[in-house]
């Protein structure tokens, strides 16, 4: 295994710095599944090309596990949260959710939230590519550095496409002297329960509903190895799990239920344009529980979330997984 220290030192070289962040996209499911359906954007050639570089960071990032499913890799970075320059990268506060009009100062989501986000550093990733394919004798990137650049890569899209990485929304029942706008940290902060059919696994916060594409990724875990070990080992065999058996069903299903049409989306890299498009899916957020949140009294108070509001978040995180597949898929083209 490479030393964290050598990681982190490529991370400052190629000037990835990171902004807070408290969230992860998707779970390992959405993230396994956009690469998925990435690599199969791609010519036979292209994937040899690829595939081996996103197991080769594997290997060097796991110490006891070896030739794991490259499609792995889109997860990683949620797996090494607990080292903190590497949990940086999943959040950007670019849209601000503001419905009861809380004064900010101006250009807040400029100076209050995350100025070094992860829209800019896909901008960053995408240039050390873009430099090397240029002049790569001028702009070399080791074996190593494409890999880790990646791994950053590949998730990063998938964080770009949860609404809830993308959007801060703020309350005034969440103001404290620490959070003095009713921060919510792209809505971990808002307490939430699910409707009496006990579908969702994850009824805490409202980020894990999206997360979970609205309960979808729950019919997949319910299927997972009994939890053993610590957390990170019980990680990595779901990963494994759902990258041997389930994955291409899953897949399967993402792309027979979409309802986007893809021709209608830039697929190239454009934080304007990516960002504008997912501003057309911001309704689905909010519209139907910003007026209980309001309501609320106490921030550990929560919403009750109806089916029709789940069920709205999985067709919304269908296409968006979807579209983030697509596109990931371009960029891979374009990249090599």
């Amino acid at each position: 295994m490479k030393p964290i220290k050598k990681i982190i030192s490529v991370l400052l070289f190629q000037s990835l710095l990171f902004a807070p962040s408290m969230v992860k996209a998707y779970g390992l499911e959405g993230h396994l599944s956009i690469l998925n359906i990435a690599l199969n954007q791609l010519s036979v050639e292209k994937r040899a090309k690829i595939t081996p570089l996103l197991s080769d960071i594997l290997d060097q990032l796991s110490d006891s596990e070896k030739n794991l499913n490259p499609i792995i890799s889109a997860s990683w970075l949620d797996n090494m949260h607990n080292i903190e320059v590497l949990s940086k990268a999943h959040f950007s506060g670019r849209t601000i959710h503001n419905p009861q009009k809380i004064p900010l100062p101006k250009n807040a989501n400029e100076v209050l939230f995350y100025k070094l986000d992860l829209y800019w550093n896909l901008e960053k990733v995408l240039h050390a590519f873009k430099k090397h394919k240029l002049n790569p004798k001028d702009n070399p990137l080791s074996k190593f550095k494409q890999s880790l650049l990646l791994m950053y890569l590949v998730h990063l899209v998938g964080d770009a496409h949860q609404p809830l990485h993308v959007i801060e929304p703020l309350y005034k029942v969440y103001k404290t002297k620490r959070n003095p706008y009713g921060e919510t940290y792209g809505a971990n902060s808002i307490l939430v329960k699910t409707s009496a059919t006990g579908k969702c696994l994850r009824t805490r916060e409202l980020h894990a509903i999206w997360d979970g594409m609205g309960c979808l990724t729950d019919a997949a875990r319910k299927q997972y190895p009994p939890e053993t070990g610590n957390i990170q080992e019980y990680f990595i065999n779901a990963e494994k799990f759902f990258a041997k058996n389930l994955v291409k069903d899953f897949v399967a299903n993402i792309v027979k239920s979409t309802t986007i049409d893809p021709k209608k989306y830039q697929m190239g890299f454009s934080t304007k344009a990516w960002i504008n498009d997912l501003q057309q899916f911001d309704k689905n957020v909010f519209s139907a529980i910003d007026a209980d949140i309001v309501k609320l009294k106490d921030p550990k108070d929560s919403i009750v979330l109806t089916d029709d509001y789940l069920n709205n978040v999985k067709q919304t995180t269908i296409n968006l997984v979807y579209l983030a597949g697509l596109r990931l898929g371009y960029i891979l083209n374009s990249i090599y």
